[in-house]
């Protein structure tokens, strides 16, 4: 019997090659090509601004490794770092965490190196440059002093040890369990100097970036929108100064279809590893063109694999084939509304800083029915505060509790017009009609559209003037410096997204976005409104660096002063009143620290909390204080909360296998597999083994399992 067996087998053995060979499977067999409908229209993958939509971030967390991550259920676990020390040495007064890097490539065959970790914080510390995560940095030595100017960033305590060391050197003491939380944020994850240097829109097409994660950008491909055109009055030569002012009309693009590939080089050593030992799939393929009818269509077809960005139109009919095969998980995310404080708005006079007044922004948030907004985009719950479902408490992992769990509800989800028309009266309004505003939604986000119509809705029916305008996406209208030389020198293969500039601008009356978190910590959500912690550009020709506030415009002393608070609670108890006023390196005077001091202890003493040197003691009283951080904004209305996001994916579980989560992103692709995926290849006249797929957006699936060669062989 074994004998019988034995030959059996070794026949089927001996016609895998008969089978093969003629395709030349091993040189030409790259591995999956994965067809899916991935998220919103991306024009900008640098991990700086991937905080405004929840889709953004979730796609360029496939091509950056981060320092560490967070799993499935939240445990902290190392990512590019292989392994780390934390010291204290209080003789010297020195603390310092090293971090050990892993051996692994960008996607150009570099290594990935300490320096590229030294120069990801030293970009966002830089006090010219704004990006909200520069707070998550602050524990550095010098931190916060490189930040407001006070010091060189040379200076920054961070330095590359050698080439897979970093040392990072701390103002004292700290909570380094935290401050490891603060890494698993893409924000922080290492970027190559060479590229970013070189070409501002570094992170828009793949000729100009290259990545570090399980995949690269691949190709993108943008379209004319005949006849559209959209204003816009901010370009920037090669060396980022403003070349043009007043509005100018420019063709509008959009993103028809773009594919991610694997990055060959991640955790591989390509002269000694098979070509997929790191990153199974060798392309995920996304047609942002399709309608959501064809979306339907192509997914029953069997010619779409994955769903993972839902279209508002398909998610209304709870009985639909949606409904029936969807997966839904929370998302560290909260969908908002931005008023400007600074924006002079239309009063059929001279303009008025409408939403300075407190009282109308508390109007504005009664009006709104988020509970009947929910409704309307499905997957979402109304909000009741700012920091989103999933941020912990204190630890985290399984078992943690979590911020909104021992949080009370702020906000009412239902509409109350009555009480906001007496905000109004209290504001001295008593004709709404005399102000007109806008309200800035991104084009490409119909879910956002549909929330933000339902928005200007309500308060329409406030007597306002309210116009919805769907920002669009325009040729590349800037000068990059990488090309300034030659005689085009704009590139117009990439696309300005001119709605993350409205943002990062503050070009905007009324904004509405994705406020992700950056990492699943209330303070990441919560810190940057703080005017010291906002991590905006610092005023560099003002005679004290002068700070400037969060891009709203809210500046709240009482809330400044709390937000010290949060962050002086490791460091507070070893503090001499009479002898660290040098502590930081931000104070002018003795008496400037001293105040800060008083007010720190002052707001301790009214919350209970006795500085304490135990670490054990400080994430419970952070929490405290980021609960009435939380109510403070919302009391103040300093942005409006409307829903907390959730992410829907429909998977196609007959074909996909292997879809991994982390905590941050409902789908990675690393190890996920398509069955039988040689099935959707062919093989042409010269005997190689072509996908069906490689003429991407437009598969040829007649010709599948065809092969041409064999017709060749016999002609």
């Amino acid at each position: 019997m074994f004998k019988k067996v034995f030959a059996l087998l070794l026949c089927v053995l001996m016609l895998i090659p008969c089978l093969s060979a003629c395709a030349q499977r091993n040189e030409d067999d790259m591995g999956a090509f994965i067809t899916m409908y991935l998220t919103d229209e991306i024009y900008n993958f640098d991990p700086a601004y991937a905080n405004y939509n929840n889709g953004t971030r979730n796609i360029v967390s496939l091509m950056f490794e981060t320092l560490f991550t967070l799993d499935a259920e939240g445990k902290v676990q190392n990512s590019l770092v292989n392994s780390y020390k934390y010291t204290e040495d209080f003789e010297e007064n020195e603390f310092t965490l090293q971090l050990n890097l892993k051996n692994t490539s960008w996607s150009n065959g570099l290594p990935v190196t300490a320096d590229d970790v030294v120069y990801a914080w030293k970009r966002l510390l830089n006090p010219n440059n704004s990006f909200e995560a520069a707070s998550l940095l602050f524990d550095i030595k010098n931190a916060r002093a490189v930040k407001e100017g006070d010091e060189s960033i040379d200076n920054l305590g961070v330095e590359a040890s050698a080439q897979r060391v970093v040392t990072i050197f701390f103002e004292a003491p700290i909570d380094y369990e935290r401050f490891i939380l603060n890494l698993t944020s893409i924000a922080t994850a290492p970027l190559p100097e060479s590229y970013i240097e070189k070409d501002p829109d570094w992170a828009k097409k793949s000729s100009t970036m290259v990545t570090s994660g399980p995949f690269k950008l691949g190709r993108t491909q943008y379209v004319d929108v005949t006849d559209v055109t959209f204003k816009d009055d901010y370009s920037q030569d090669e060396y980022g100064k403003v070349i043009s002012t007043g509005m100018a009309d420019y063709q509008v693009k959009k993103l028809a279809w773009f594919y991610l590939e694997r990055n060959p080089n991640y955790y591989r050593n390509a002269e000694r590893d098979v070509v997929d030992s790191a990153v199974t799939p060798y392309r995920l393929l996304v047609n942002c063109s399709l309608t959501p009818e064809e979306i339907e269509s192509e997914y029953k077809a069997g010619h779409l694999f994955y769903i993972g960005d839902i279209p508002c139109s398909m998610r209304a009919d709870a009985n639909g084939f949606i409904a029936q095969n969807v997966q839904v998980k929370d998302s560290l995310s909260t969908f908002v509304c931005s008023l400007n404080q600074n924006a002079l708005i239309d009063d059929g006079g001279e303009g008025t800083y409408l939403f300075a007044d407190k009282n109308v922004r508390e109007a504005l948030s009664l009006v709104i029915d988020r509970e009947a907004i929910r409704k309307a985009v499905v997957y979402a719950k109304a909000a009741t505060g700012l920091v989103p479902y999933g941020v912990f408490e204190t630890g985290a992992g399984k078992n943690a509790t979590t911020f909104r769990s021992q949080a009370t509800d702020l906000i009412a989800t239902g509409a109350n017009k009555n009480k906001a028309v007496e905000k109004l009266n209290a504001a001295g309004i008593t004709d709404p009609s005399k102000y007109s505003f806008t309200i800035k939604v991104a084009a490409y986000d119909d879910v956002n559209i549909v929330a933000t119509n339902m928005i200007a809705e309500a308060w329409t029916s406030l007597g306002f003037n309210v116009t919805v305008q769907e920002v669009e996406t325009i040729v590349n209208n800037d000068v990059l410096k990488a090309i300034a030389d030659e005689a085009n020198n704009k590139s117009l293969d990439i696309c300005d997204d001119l709605f993350v500039e409205a943002i990062t601008r503050a070009n905007y009356e009324v904004i509405t976005y994705d406020y992700n978190a950056f990492t699943a910590d209330a303070y990441s959500v919560l810190a940057n409104f703080a005017k010291s912690f906002a991590g905006m550009a610092v005023n560099m020709s003002s005679d004290n660096y002068e700070l400037n506030p969060n891009r709203t415009g809210y500046d709240s002393e009482e809330y400044n002063n709390l937000m010290e608070a949060v962050y002086y609670v490791p460091y507070f108890a070893n503090l001499d009143r009479e002898n660290d006023s040098d502590f930081l390196g931000i104070y002018d005077t003795k008496e400037e620290f001293q105040a800060v001091y008083d007010i720190v202890k002052k707001v301790y003493s009214d919350n209970g909390i006795t500085p304490s040197t135990n670490s054990s003691d400080w994430a419970a009283q952070k929490a405290k204080l980021l609960h009435k951080a939380e109510e403070m904004l919302i009391a103040d209305m300093a942005i409006i909360p409307v829903l907390f996001n959730q992410h829907a994916e429909v998977i196609n579980a007959d074909h996909l296998s292997k879809i991994a989560s982390n905590y941050y992103v409902p789908a990675v692709f690393t190890k996920t597999e398509l069955k039988d995926y040689l099935q959707y290849t062919y093989i042409d006249a010269q005997g190689k083994l072509v996908s069906i797929f490689a003429p991407f957006p437009n598969p040829v699936w007649e010709e599948a399992g065809k092969s041409y060669y064999v017709e060749a062989e016999k002609k």
